[in-house]
């Protein structure tokens, strides 16, 4: 099975997403059975030739690998060439200990 390319498009607090964005985050944060207070920060992915984001809550111990595995999981998957991107938002946020 082929997955679909996912570009990462944002990593944003809860309460900064765009409206029309914001079911994503909240059917996400429904299944996940998380309680959103607008803090959390989420990574957004856009699937390509779809209106479809996958949001995927970050934390401190969230790893590209992880973030992988949960793309793969909905048959996407992140293109190489943002994987620094996204290991260089989570050391920012979460500190150094990132991998």
């Amino acid at each position: 099975m082929e997955l679909h390319r996912a570009n990462l498009i944002a990593v944003t607090p809860v309460d900064s997403v765009p409206a029309d964005m914001r079911p994503f985050i909240d059917f996400k944060a429904a299944i996940e059975k998380l309680e959103l207070k607008g803090s959390e920060q989420v990574a957004i992915f856009l699937v390509e030739t779809t209106a479809c984001y996958i949001p995927i809550f970050l934390d401190k111990d969230s790893t590209v690998e992880k973030i992988k595995e949960e793309l793969a999981r909905q048959d996407a998957e992140m293109p190489m060439n943002q994987e620094a991107a996204i290991r260089e938002r989570l050391k920012a946020l979460f500190g150094e200990r990132i991998k």
